[in-house]
This record gives C-alpha cells, structure tokens and sequence, in this order.
C-alpha cells in the first residue's frame, strides 16, 4: 500500500474526538492498532457514584464515526485481554439498588451492631449485680458471727454492770457481821427456832383435828368445842390455837408486817396477812352465823403456814451459822469468783486470794433470790387476794362475804413450797461443805457460779505435790546423769514449777547440790536459761523439733530433753500419777458440761495430756499462751468481782465440791420457785372460781390443807436431792 494513499490519521482523530465516549470502543487502541504498535493497558476510569450514561438525542441519530470510516485492510488483531469498559454499562445500570442493598446492609449490621452493645451490657450489668449480691451475702455470712458475738458480749457485759450496781447499792445496807460470834448466835436462833417450831406443829394438829373431826363421825371429840355442834366455842377453841401460834413465832409474824411497813413484803407477810384472814374469817362467823359459805375458818391452814415458815428460818440460821464458822476457821482462805473474761469472751470460775474477809461477809449478809423473789411475788400475790376477795363479794351483792374470799386467797396464795424454797436445801449444802473446808454465800452466788462455761485450773490442781515422779534419767552425750539432773533442777526450782520440788527431792536423795540459773525464761514448750557457764534448755520433744535437734522415737507426753549449749545431752522421764480426788473432781466437771482452762506453767501439762490421762474427751480442755497463762495465774484477774465462795484446801477436788453444791442449790431454788409459783397464782384463780360461784362444800379446810401439802411435796424431794 502506497504511503500517499494512506489515510490521515490525524484527521480521523480529529474526526473521532467528536464522538460522545459512550465506553463502547478505546480509541487509544484503535490508533494503535491502525499504526501497527501494541495497544497501551486500558487505565481504569472511576465509576461515578450516582451518575448514569446519558444519551442525546443527536449522538443518536448521528452515524458512528466507525461506522462512516473507510474500511482498511489491516493485520490481524491481537487477542487482548477482556476489558472491563465492556460490562461498565451493566454495572452502571444496577448502582441505585446496590447501593440501597449497601446501605439496607450497613443499617442492619449498625443495628445488630447495636443490639449486640446493649445485650453486652445488659449482661455485664447482671453480671456485676449478681457479683454484689454474692459480695453482700458473704459480708453478710461473715458478719453474722461478729454480730452474733457482739450482741452475746454486750449482753454478758451488761449482765456484769447490772450485778456490780446492784451490789453496790446493797452495799449501803449491808451491815458485816463478826464471823465467830455470828456462827454461834446464828446456832442458838437456829436451835430455838427449832423447838419452837415443834410446839407450832403440835398445835397446827390440833387445829386440823378440830376442824376435821366434825366431818368424821369416828373421831371423838367433846361436843362443847364441836364447830357444828357448838360454833361458838368451837371457833374460839381454834382462835386461842391461833394466837398460841402467833404467840410462839411472834418474830416471824412481826417481821411479815414490818417488811410490810417498809414497802418491802416479803414470805413472811403472806404468813401474816393470811393469819389476819383467817382470824377476820373466825370472828366473822361468829357475828354474821347466818353468812353463805363454808362454817369451819382456815386457822388449821394458817397455822401450818407459820410452822413451814419457822422451818424456813431454822434451817437457814443453821446454814449461815456453818458458813460463819468455815470463815472463823480459815486463816488464809482461798476465793472462788465467777469472772467474765471481756479478752477471752468468757464467764470462768477461778480460784484467788481473799483479799478481804469482808468481802465474803457482805456476801452472806446480801439479799438472796428468794427474798429478790419474794419481793416481787407477794405484792403481786396480796394485790390479786384483795381485788377478787372484793369481786367475788361486792359484786355478787353480799359484802360479809369478804372475808370468806379474802382468807380463802391468801392461805393458797402462800404455798408451803415458796415458804420453804431455800432454807433445807442450803442448810444440806452448808453441811457437805464445811465437811470439805468450803462455804458458800447463798443461792444467788450459786447461782452466778452455776453460769460459769469454763474452770480455771492450775498445775497444783490438777498434779498436786507428790502426785509426780522421776522415772530414769538417760545420758545422750559425756555428761554424767547427775549433772543432767542438777540442771534440770536449777531450771525448774528457778522458774517455781511444781515439777522443781519433785527434781529437788530426788537430787537431794543423790546428794546432788543444784547450781544456780540465771536469765530463765519460759518458752512454749520448755525453759531456758544459763546454769554455769552453759546455755541449758529443758523442754518438750515439739520445743526439740522446732528447735532442729534430733530426738529418739520412743519418747512419749512427759519426757523432757535437756540441751548443753544446743547440744541433747540428757533424757528424763516422768510419770503423772491422777489422785483419786482429782480424777473424780475431772469426771465430775465433765458431767456438769464445763470446759477446763489449764494455766499452768509446767510445760508437759498440756491438753492432750490431760485428757489423756484423766481419760476424757477431746477438746475438753484448753490453754492459753505463756501470755495468757500468766494473765490467768495474776492474782489480780478477778479482784474487781465479789466472792462467791471460799475454800480453805487446794486441789481441783474441793474447787469442784463447791461448783458442783452451787449448781445443785441454785437448781433447786429455781425448781421449787417455779413449782411453788404455780401453786400459788393457779390455787388463786381456783379459789376465786369457787367462793364467787358460793361453792362452799368444794372448799372445806381439808381441801386447803390437802392442796397445800400436794404442792409442796416434789419441793421436798428437791431439797432433799440438794446434798
């Protein structure tokens, strides 16, 4: 082909620039393939966002460039690659709907998105409200026992201050008595109260037979004082009883109307007022003859009374007068006080000295509880026979019977066991314990050691002197056996074991002098200290192991080791031998359900130890840090405390005697007060019943006596337990 007839291509460019680029040819390409060069990569054109093709009306009707063109004759075309203009068209067409699908998918995955930070947090938040509540459930469980704590220390405490202000209030009326003369006055009041009281009984028989025999055909008696045949003389008869009997025990009857007069009535007043009653009643039925109720009045009862009340007084006087003489007898008595420990959380009965006899005799002279009782029961009591004496007369229109109702009332209202509810019982327990050189203040005393939970017992309780023997002594290294033994003696003599005694006894039977100790010191578990020139340690086999020093295996709970400046030169072995009386005394406070606080100072005297020897249960026993034991053995632990009791002889044997007659005396002061207690106020409300409803026949004297007698029956198997 001749160059001149070759086509213009500039012309045909320019031709071609006029034409709309629709995306439908290249025209690089075209240009490149016409001069016979490889055509130039198609550059990729962005693709508009929204914008579609747009087609004019004359880039419709006018004819393609390509098509117009000449054909030429040119070399094959080369197969090149796909080129993405082709599908641009298509892609272009299908943009609004991608996009909506794109937004659609980008405003779900925004919402899922969001859905899924809100169940985030709703989860974190159950979560951390789950973890607060299990927080404030455990501070609430470990708080629990605090509180629970707290609340039982401050009621312990308050207990405490309420006793130590009411004894000192009491302290201002409290006048001490001189202990040998108040043990033999105490004697006499109590002999003549005795033979007086016989002479009460007799004429309570008496009464009774008069008052009875009228309703036994078999009884013989003179119809001059028969009630029914002659009511005058027959209720002067028992009116002369009864003033022989207030004659007799004119103290008690005196002293019922005095406490009266105070504010302060007491047992004693009942008996009183019921006398009152009944002689009121007698001289009622001898000027209103015609009155409803029963005809015989209740002196047998009343009488009765007076005599229960006489024994009362007897046996006490006796009791106090053996409680006198045990504080005569002793001259360096020993305290038994019930502490509360505010360290330990504890109320202990501990031994210590009594710093002041007077202190023991305030305590003897203190009110008990059965006059505290008796303080509070008998207003109650003479309140309730006066208000339904009235009810059941004025307000059944008939004001004579009155005095029906009144004596009625106040002969059950005093029931034999209230009057008789310490007395025997204290006077058994007074005897038992100055057989064993002891003595107790009262049943209120008894009854702070009854709420002992724990007994503090030293190492001469538990081991007393010759309760304790030197079984062999082993040399581990050079040094001679008794050399062994004369260290171990100057350790345990210096620091003032009861175990140095046993030592010192055997090194005297050696003819073995003990060297001085100097700087001992006691360890858990052991001694230490210089003797000579060594640096010695006797101790525990746990004291040798702590310590790093190799022991025999065949050791056992009471063999010590002695070391020569850390060196195990010596073995010693002992033997605890139980005595009877402190065997039984262990037994006795395992039955009373109370724990031992060991304080001692020798250092084989464990727990494991004793229980182990007094053949008791585990945890029975506890004991404190060298710290603690000291604080326990200070004779000033319980000084601030009043004295319970006192005995004059060591031992865990006595200790316990008196813990054991304070339980029993207390319980039966608390026994025979609730029974009696019921006794009365139920014999009230049963009598009011039957005089308002004028049921005279249900209420002859015999009834009364047969009630009374009942009810005081299981007070007197009680007292008779209290040994």
């Amino acid at each position: 082909m001749d160059r001149n007839d070759d086509m213009n291509l500039d012309e045909l460019k320019d031709l071609l620039s006029d034409v709309p680029d629709d995306g439908g040819f290249d025209l690089e390409s075209i240009i490149a393939e016409v001069e016979g060069r490889a055509p130039a990569a198609p550059t990729p054109e962005p693709e508009p966002a929204k914008a579609a093709p747009v087609h004019t009306a004359e880039s419709a009707r006018e004819p393609s460039p390509v098509q117009t063109a000449p054909k030429v004759k040119t070399a094959p075309k080369p197969k090149a690659a796909p080129v993405e203009p082709d599908t641009a068209p298509e892609a272009e067409s299908e943009d609004p709907r991608a996009a909506r699908i794109a937004a659609r998918e980008a405003k779900a995955a925004e919402h899922e998105q969001k859905a899924a930070e809100k169940r985030a947090e709703r989860r974190a938040k159950r979560e951390e409200k789950l973890a607060e509540r299990e927080e404030k459930q455990a501070e609430k469980a470990a708080a629990a026992p605090k509180k629970e704590k707290t609340e039982r220390v401050s009621r312990k405490q308050a207990r405490a201050e309420r006793l130590a202000a009411e004894q000192e209030e009491e302290n201002e009326d409290i006048e001490v008595l001189d202990p040998d003369q108040s043990a033999r006055v105490f004697r006499r009041r109590s002999a003549g109260l005795n033979a007086r009281s016989i002479l009460v009984l007799i004429l309570a028989a008496a009464a009774a037979y008069l008052s009875l025999a009228p309703s036994f055909t078999q009884l013989p008696l003179p119809s001059v004082i028969d009630i029914v045949a002659n009511p005058t003389l027959g209720i002067g008869a028992l009116l002369l009883l009864q003033l022989l009997a207030m004659l007799i025990g004119v103290d008690i009857f005196s002293m019922g109307f005095s406490e009266l007069l105070h504010g302060r009535p007491c047992r004693e007043t009942l008996v009183s007022v019921a006398i009152i009653a009944a002689i009121l009643h007698s001289v009622s039925l001898i000027v209103f003859p015609e009155q409803n109720g029963v005809t015989t009045p209740y002196i047998a009862a009343t009488i009765l009374l007076l005599y229960a009340m006489m024994r009362e007084d007897r046996a006490r006087y006796a009791a106090r007068s053996r409680s006198y003489k045990a504080v005569a007898q002793a001259d360096r008595p020993v305290a038994v006080y019930s502490h509360y420990d505010e360290v330990d959380d504890a109320c202990r009965a501990a031994k210590g000295p009594l710093f002041n006899k007077n202190d023991f005799l305030t305590e003897l002279e203190r009110p008990d509880t059965v006059d505290r009782f008796s303080m509070i029961y008998a207003p109650l009591a003479l309140a309730l026979s006066i208000i339904l004496a009235l009810v059941s007369s004025l307000g059944r229109g008939e004001p004579v019977r009155f005095f029906w109702a009144f004596s009625a009332v106040t002969a059950v209202a005093a029931p034999i066991g209230l009057l008789c509810a310490f007395g025997a019982g204290y006077k058994n327990i007074a005897r038992r314990l100055l057989a064993s050189g002891a003595a107790i203040a009262g049943a209120r005393q008894a009854n702070l050691l009854r709420g002992t939970e724990e007994v503090v017992l030293a190492e001469n309780d538990l081991f007393p002197t010759g309760s304790i023997e030197l079984e062999s002594i082993k040399a581990v290294g050079q040094m001679s056996e008794e050399r062994i033994l004369s260290f171990a003696t100057s350790l345990t003599t210096a620091a003032g074991l009861e175990l140095g005694r046993t030592l010192d006894a055997a090194a005297r039977q050696h003819a073995i002098v003990p060297l001085s100790a100097q700087d001992v010191r006691a360890v858990e578990g052991g001694l230490t200290g210089h003797v000579g020139s060594s640096y010695v340690v006797l101790g525990t086999g746990a004291l040798m192991v702590n310590m790093g020093i190799t022991i025999p295996a065949e050791g056992d709970t009471t063999t010590m080791y002695l070391l020569a400046d850390n060196q195990l030169v010596g073995i010693i072995a002992l033997r605890y031998m139980p005595t009877k009386n402190t065997y039984k005394a262990m037994r006795l406070m395992r039955r009373m359900h109370m724990n031992a606080v060991i304080a001692a100072c020798d250092f084989n005297v464990s727990p494991a130890m004793v229980e182990e020897e007094f053949d008791l249960r585990r945890g029975f026993a506890d004991q404190p840090d060298p710290a603690g034991v000291r604080r326990l053995l200070d004779p000033s632990y319980a000084k601030g405390d009043a004295p319970a009791a006192i005995l004059t002889r060591e031992g865990a044997g006595p200790f316990m005697q008196v813990l054991r007659c304070a339980d029993k005396l207390a319980g039966a002061v608390r026994s025979a007060l609730t029974l009696s207690t019921f006794a009365g106020l139920f014999g009230i409300l049963i009598v009011f019943y039957l005089v308002f409803q004028n049921q005279a026949a249900a209420l002859p004297v015999q009834h009364l006596l047969l009630y009374l007698l009942i009810w005081y029956i299981p007070v007197f198997i009680i007292n008779q337990q209290a040994r």
